[in-house]
């Protein structure tokens, strides 16, 4: 069975925090066919985020970084345990040093083999994919999360962004993708359960800044 993921991302002009939020809800009403009244936010004790009311049983995952916020929503009857999303600003990076010294030998080779001018963005390829990989897992970052592998592509190679997401190294059930996205920021998806191996990403982006639509 193919799980179906949707990765909604929006402009935030001023709280991300808050207009993630605003954005998971209007995306978990519009995904479960319900009001956005009537979808109910919670958190799990992983931190994650907990839908509930209308939308129980929905999986969701959420991040913000300066200037955009970004949701995943799962529908119930896929077998997935966990979602994650990570979305960063392309930024000036000392993408070399980062890369040697918290990436596995052959993710850092692939970001120094690099045009300098891409490392950051390579940079970012590699770390959005860890960090959503964690969220999945409901780890995050912690015990060891930035040198999880996620399997780097050949030295040479540019990055490049995909919908179909891939099984990473060493969990054949944690898959993860690097995803078209908003110019100038890196986002990716990762889930983790029985149809990780099958799942594809559909991408929505909103160019306008998201409100909250909790009284709609």
């Amino acid at each position: 069975m193919n799980a179906a993921v949707t990765v909604h991302w929006a402009y935030a002009e001023t709280d991300p925090r808050s207009q993630a939020r605003a954005l998971l809800r209007s995306a978990a009403a519009a995904a479960a066919a319900v009001r956005p009244v009537d979808v109910v936010i919670g958190r799990a004790a992983s931190g994650r985020p907990e839908l509930g009311g209308a939308a129980t049983g929905w999986r969701a995952g959420v991040s913000h970084t300066r200037g955009v916020v970004a949701v995943a929503l799962a529908g119930p009857r896929s077998r997935l345990s966990g979602i994650g999303v990570d979305v960063e600003e392309v930024r000036p990076l000392d993408a070399v040093t980062l890369a040697e010294r918290w990436f596995t030998p052959d993710e850092a080779s692939w970001v120094l083999a690099l045009p300098p001018s891409l490392r950051p963005v390579g940079l970012l390829d590699l770390w959005t994919r860890k960090e959503s990989a964690g969220k999945a897992v409901g780890l995050g970052l912690t015990r060891g999360g930035l040198r999880r592998p996620v399997g780097s592509p050949p030295p040479g190679t540019l990055p490049s962004t995909s919908r179909q997401l891939a099984p990473l190294p060493g969990d054949p059930e944690l898959s993860a993708t690097v995803l078209p996205g908003p110019p100038g920021y890196v986002l990716s998806c990762a889930v983790w359960g029985p149809d990780a191996v099958t799942v594809t990403a559909d991408v929505a982006g909103d160019q306008r800044s998201i409100r909250d639509s909790r009284r709609e």
